[in-house]
């Protein structure tokens, strides 16, 4: 324990503290409180406190996957790591994508070691390549009878101006295209009762509107604070456009689709931010960052609660934040735009 007595820093943790413990165990953080009344600081205890706050519900659903099929995009790292993980606990058979073939078959061997499940399989995926989506599929195609579930997981933030082989913003074709791509050609694949997961986000209202034909265009000048949020911003609004329409392509299929935003997370996907890159700027961050931005476990209870409740076997087309589903912005619920945007996506994916 250390004893503080900078009236600034106590003051700022009352503060804190106060508005937390509305949502957590007022006794526990009365507790804490008081102790900060007296300059008797133990912060990793405040931290750890606090942290379970901001960090969202748990999914308490333990169905086993045993026979299913689990096909997951990015899960080398961050949540579609811990993702694999819980449901190879479970049973299931998962094929999980890597960029960096060695890499990836380090964490397979990783996770067939930590779960005791052999049946966990890494294979390369270059969302922003076509060529290698069809690869992809061709190969799950051929090892595969069915896939039980697709969880769309990977994705990039505030990446430099760049443009993909396909002639695309690799923002766009990283976090949506290469995404569409990849679920239009698994379609066939999909079983009855199957779920198909994308990760949303939060920072999707920040798009206030949609031009369908300029928004997959690659702009070089794009490099800006701004347009880089927007950039992202714009992918994870046309996600959740795709996953409406894809919702009601699917119904008499019964397959469900499912839109989850995680939240704030701390995950390797941050690696392009400029205000996390400086090692100044990070360090001030990391107090508050470490009781607001939630780890990758905590990130993945959405996920996992969409993959494997029974509670959502009737809900699709639906967003959900902290397992319960949530209303979107206007903009992602325009019927006319999201068609619109799928007729456009065939197009420019080959599809027709």
């Amino acid at each position: 324990m250390v004893i503080f007595s900078l009236s600034h820093i106590r003051n700022s943790y009352i503060t804190m503290l106060i508005s937390i413990q509305k949502r957590g165990n007022i006794v526990e953080f009365s507790s804490a409180i008081d102790r900060l009344l007296r300059y008797e600081v133990d912060f990793d205890e405040i931290g750890n406190l606090s942290r379970k706050r901001f960090g969202g519900p748990v999914c308490r659903c333990f169905s086993r996957l045993d026979n299913k099929l689990i096909v997951i995009t990015g899960a080398t790292s961050g949540i579609g790591l811990v993702v694999a993980q819980l449901l190879a606990n479970r049973g299931a058979s998962i094929i999980f994508t890597a960029r960096n073939s060695d890499e990836g078959i380090v964490i397979q061997n990783y996770l067939r070691t930590a779960t005791k499940n052999p049946k966990i399989y890494c294979k390369y995926l270059d969302l922003n390549d076509f060529a290698s989506i069809h690869k992809f599929v061709l190969h799950v195609n051929q090892a595969c009878s069915t896939v039980d579930l697709l969880i769309n997981n990977a994705g990039v933030f505030f990446h430099p101006p760049s443009e993909t082989v396909d002639k695309f913003d690799v923002t766009f074709q990283t976090n949506y295209l290469g995404h569409f791509l990849l679920t239009e050609l698994l379609l066939p694949k999909l079983a009855a009762t199957s779920r198909v997961i994308f990760l949303s986000s939060a920072a999707h209202f920040l798009a206030k509107s949609l031009d369908v034909k300029t928004v997959a265009a690659f702009d070089p000048e794009a490099g800006g604070l701004s347009a880089r949020f927007q950039s992202y911003a714009n992918s994870k609004l046309c996600l959740l456009l795709y996953s409406k329409i894809l919702a009601q392509r699917c119904k008499e299929r019964t397959i469900n689709v499912y839109s989850v935003d995680p939240g704030s997370v701390e995950t390797s996907i941050y690696r392009h931010f400029p205000f996390l890159q400086n090692p100044i700027l990070k360090a001030l961050q990391r107090p508050i960052r470490y009781i607001v931005v939630r780890t990758p476990l905590q990130g993945a209870q959405t996920v996992l609660h969409c993959a494997v409740s029974p509670h959502l076997s009737k809900e699709t087309g639906l967003y959900y934040s902290d397992l319960v589903s949530k209303t979107p912005s206007d903009l992602s619920q325009d019927v006319e735009l999201s068609t619109h945007l799928y007729d456009y996506s065939r197009l420019w994916t080959g599809l027709v």
